[in-house]
């Protein structure tokens, strides 16, 4: 009987295969985080991400998955009482909506279907001097779709937009993307 193959996947998010030379890195030894072989290791990776993305802004890594990444932005940007718009079209819409819930926001919401984006329009008009801040995806990783980003930055007057951005770099034009931080 012929000997089966191990594949090994990772399933957060996944499955996703790993290529050989991804594990051979995780099973290497760790870097303590206090030497200065970590620090010079952060550095270039800090410096890459923001080559990458294409900011001169300060970029930050946390060691959490994208809900903790998406915790540290509610919890950080908004204090319980805080009028909040969230942006909700899909599962991690409603991510953002449960969030600012849990940290005892004032929720207001603009929602879109599944596979649909928002109007700005209807942004625009939930957009009063309470609203401390904006909470949507860029894209929407479980039906594909992409959101005005940059336009809804723009209509933040008062508010600090905070979008989650993980699945678009390696498909959505920085142009897009990222000059709407800079017009905030």
């Amino acid at each position: 009987m012929p000997s089966m193959l191990r594949k090994t996947r990772l399933f957060t998010p996944g499955p996703t295969p790993l290529l050989p030379a991804a594990q051979r890195a995780m099973a290497a030894a760790d870097v303590h985080h206090r030497t200065a072989e970590y620090r010079a290791l952060q550095q270039r990776v800090v410096a890459d991400l923001k080559a990458f993305i294409g900011t001169r802004n300060d970029v930050i890594l946390l060691a959490a998955s994208g809900s903790g990444a998406m915790e540290a932005a509610v919890s950080n940007l908004t204090s319980p009482g805080d009028k909040v718009l969230v942006l909700t079209a899909g599962k991690f819409g409603e991510r953002w909506r449960d969030l600012t819930r849990a940290f005892g926001c004032q929720v207001e919401l603009v929602t879109a279907e599944y596979g649909q984006t928002f109007l700005l329009d209807e942004v625009r008009a939930k957009l009063d001097g309470d609203v401390r801040a904006v909470y949507m995806q860029a894209t929407e990783s479980s039906t594909g779709c992409r959101h005005d980003v940059e336009g809804v930055a723009r209509s933040c007057a008062a508010a600090t937009p905070c979008w989650w951005w993980m699945p678009s770099p390696g498909w959505v034009p920085r142009a897009s993307m990222y000059t709407a931080a800079a017009s905030t």
